[in-house]
């Protein structure tokens, strides 16, 4: 539910509004082009893999995050649940010149990733 979700964001510091902004079903892509390879290689890097979830219908739940660094607004936490599980997810602007990283802010992200989940 809400409340485990933004649970979930907390251990990775962010607060975040207690209703998501959004929910869309995404499918993941069967074959994944090179931004999506690039996508999973974040997903990997923070312990998930989508590789296994190929072809496979989820729900992405975007929360609006409240406390970036910088005060840096319209930014948004995604987590990509199947079947009631966390199975990755990302942060990112919401901005056209903005950033995308894990659920850890380490300074290092991923340009220009608009339209990944469209």
């Amino acid at each position: 539910d809400d409340t485990e979700r933004v649970q979930f964001l907390a251990q990775y510091g962010w607060t975040v509004s207690p209703t998501p902004a959004e929910v869309y079903e995404v499918e993941i892509p069967q074959t994944f082009d090179e931004i999506y390879e690039m996508y999973n290689d974040l997903q990997r890097s923070q312990g998930f893999d989508l590789s296994a979830y190929r072809g496979m219908r989820v729900k992405r739940w975007s929360y609006d995050i409240t406390n970036y660094p910088d005060g840096i607004r319209d930014v948004r936490a995604n987590l990509l649940v199947y079947n009631d599980k966390v199975i990755g997810g990302d942060i990112c602007s919401l901005e056209s010149d903005g950033f995308l990283h894990g659920f850890r802010s380490t300074g290092t992200g991923i340009a220009n990733m608009a339209g990944i989940f469209s």
